[in-house]
């Protein structure tokens, strides 16, 4: 009865890999799972369980591992940290700390490197909020970079399935294939309209080969020709 509910926690931790990414996998609960670590213990009073040293979840394709974790079965509430790498389909986490909040609330901490569907992000903190069209709030910063370009800012948050994203303070935006570079105080990126633009707010600037161009407002296009188009 104790692994199966340990099993359960890691499972909701291993959900949360899907942080600051498209669409996360489904749990596949039917299929079997196995548990390995050192030191397990779990009190029954507080319904908290600890897995210690060499911690590892598999179920199916996918694991989780790290050097301890928590899972408390009143709260539903679970952490893994120290050196954490998780793999689920096409996603590749490593952090050094991960907590599932509930179902619908999970966090990453520190040295974050998420790979998926063709886009990675690193920073130091992101909130995943699933239910919510994949929101991820990176509220001390981050980047997010794909075959297309970057963007960074201080404060981005984003909603993954519509390829949206929001960045304040010192925003960036980076496309070596289009030879296109911009930013300002506040950026806010449309990459899942059919021809894709991004607003730029406050000292915006873009510049592409030997064209700069300065507002306080700015939208650029990407024209058929591969030339960026303002207004």
């Amino acid at each position: 009865m104790t692994k199966k509910k340990l099993y359960r926690g890691m499972l909701t931790l291993l959900a949360a890999g899907a942080v600051c990414t498209a669409a996360a996998a489904p749990q596949q609960g039917n299929e079997p799972m196995n548990l390995t670590a050192d030191n397990l213990t779990y009190d029954t009073r507080t319904g908290l369980i600890t897995a210690e040293t060499n911690v590892r979840m598999e179920q199916g394709a996918g694991w989780i591992e790290g050097a301890r974790a928590t899972y408390n079965t009143k709260t539903e509430e679970g952490t893994i940290e120290g050196g954490v790498r998780a793999v689920r389909d096409d996603m590749n986490l490593s952090c050094e700390r991960l907590i599932g909040i509930g179902q619908e609330h999970w966090q990453a901490f520190g040295s974050i490197h998420m790979v998926k569907a063709g886009r990675t992000f690193t920073g130091a903190q992101v909130d995943y909020y699933p239910a919510q069209n994949d929101y991820i709030l990176a509220g001390s910063g981050g980047t997010i970079t794909s075959a297309d370009g970057m963007l960074s800012a201080d404060r981005l948050e984003g909603w993954m399935k519509d390829n949206h994203f929001v960045g304040t303070g010192n925003a960036r935006v980076v496309s070596p294939p289009r030879d296109i570079e911009g930013g300002g105080d506040r950026m806010e990126y449309f990459g899942g309209v059919e021809r894709p633009y991004v607003v730029l707010d406050g000292n915006a600037w873009v510049f592409q080969g030997n064209n700069m161009a300065r507002s306080n407002h700015m939208t650029v296009y990407l024209a058929d020709d591969g030339s960026a188009v303002t207004k």
